[in-house]
């Protein structure tokens, strides 16, 4: 994959990465140093090789573990799954999620990606089973159904623009862009 060494980015890639993510090169070159350590025989053989998901949770984001919507950004970034249900990632998904999560990442992009994590049925706009699942991560369970129908109705007062019952990305991007701990809320950082 590039340099003299191994386990080094290429500067060609480098650059190609630098210019289609939010990532300094630095963050990028950091990146794929700790890919590399989390089987350095297999990214040695095959450097678009997948990984499992466990070795980034042990070797780079530790914090994920904690993370409510940890499931649901793994179903977003890492679509990949083998037989048995285990989730698997490549060094480029792992770069879309990190640039995603960057703070240099414009708050419009980051608030249309926190949509599709927010959209758990996949139905391309977030509805009230969607908004359901969001209180219930948030709070761990604890909200009676009437408390928990009571914030949807808030919530869809304030960001369904259209009336249809559900919050279209467009809604879901216009409402959130105005929150001033949006984007610091949706980052990570490597």
């Amino acid at each position: 994959m590039g340099s003299s060494a191994s386990h080094a980015i290429g500067e060609n890639l480098l650059e190609e990465y630098t210019e289609l993510t939010y990532l300094k090169k630095a963050e990028i070159q950091y990146i794929w140093k700790r890919f590399y350590a989390m089987d350095p025989d297999q990214v040695s053989r095959n450097p678009a090789c997948l990984l499992p998901v466990y070795l980034l949770e042990e070797y780079l984001l530790p914090q994920l573990k904690v993370n409510p919507f940890r499931e649901r950004l793994y179903d977003v970034f890492f679509p990949r799954r083998d037989q048995d249900g285990g989730i698997y990632f490549s060094f480029e998904d792992l770069l879309d999620m990190c640039s995603a999560l960057s703070p240099e990442c414009p708050d419009k992009v980051k608030a249309m990606w926190a949509f599709n994590v927010f959209d758990f049925n996949n139905n391309n706009h977030i509805d009230k089973e969607d908004l359901t699942y969001v209180i219930d991560k948030l709070t761990q369970k604890q909200l009676s159904p009437q408390e928990k129908q009571k914030i949807i109705e808030g919530i869809l007062k304030e960001v369904d623009l259209g009336k249809s019952g559900d919050i279209s990305e467009r809604e879901f991007v216009h409402a959130v862009i105005k929150m001033p701990d949006f984007a610091t809320c949706f980052q990570l950082k490597v």
